[in-house]
């Protein structure tokens, strides 16, 4: 009769463990969330191709971000078909970084002191500690109220933090049209601003290229239409 109460002392004890663990490890995000296959965890984890990155990228223009507690700051970013998530302190020194592959936006959110990477196509959320290392991966819920997290605070230009305000911003008219941004700025409670990120020149030489490009395809248009007009015309 001890052993037995003895066990099943040992059976609850550990069912509470077990909850205590299972709760700890769950991520903290805005979203619903549910729960992700092992086996799709796997392949999706294989697909992204997530590596820890120790020596700051090249500067991109900035897709999403945002600051922790501790005001370190997060960078999303990308470049042709690779996307890059790159950590700063608060004096602006690079931390680590993460670069993965992605089809589509994604955006990022601090949990304490790991990232959450949010995947829009495939409406993921997977959250990496800062030597890159997966701890846990949800399904995003397709609901009204997840839609409105995504716009009004995952790719949202601002954010609060301390009483410090972030914010991503362009400079000039060049940027009008563009859903990217070439800075990163801190205000703080005094009023001072100070640049966290700043993409500013490759951004501008990169858009003024894009535009070009533009211009002589839609020149070249116009030459093969009017070309064609006018040897319809002579026939």
């Amino acid at each position: 009769m001890r052993i037995r109460r003895i066990l099943l002392a040992l059976i609850i004890i550990s069912v509470f463990i077990w909850n205590g663990s299972v709760n700890a490890l769950a991520m903290n995000t805005g979203f619903s969330i549910e729960k992700m296959e092992h086996s799709k965890q796997e392949n999706f984890l294989s697909n992204i191709d997530l590596r820890l990155v120790t020596e700051e990228p090249e500067i991109s223009s900035i897709e999403c971000f945002d600051v922790n507690h501790n005001e370190l700051v997060a960078v999303g970013s990308k470049n042709l078909s690779k996307r890059i998530v790159s950590v700063y302190a608060p004096d602006g020194k690079f931390k680590y970084g993460y670069t993965f592959e992605c089809d589509g936006d994604f955006g990022i959110e601090w949990d304490d002191n790991n990232i959450i990477i949010y995947f829009v196509r495939s409406d993921v959320a997977a959250l990496f500690d800062e030597l890159g290392n997966n701890l846990e991966m949800q399904t995003i819920q397709d609901t009204m109220d997840n839609d409105s997290y995504w716009n009004h605070f995952v790719f949202s230009k601002q954010r609060t933090i301390n009483g410090n305000k972030y914010t991503m911003r362009n400079n000039g008219l060049l940027y009008f049209f563009s859903s990217s941004y070439s800075q990163l700025i801190k205000t703080d409670t005094q009023g001072d601003v100070k640049i966290i990120y700043d993409n500013s020149v490759a951004y501008t030489i990169e858009f003024i290229i894009k535009v070009i490009g533009v211009i002589l395809f839609v020149a070249l248009v116009v030459f093969i239409v009017v070309f064609q007009f006018f040897k319809r015309r002579k026939k």
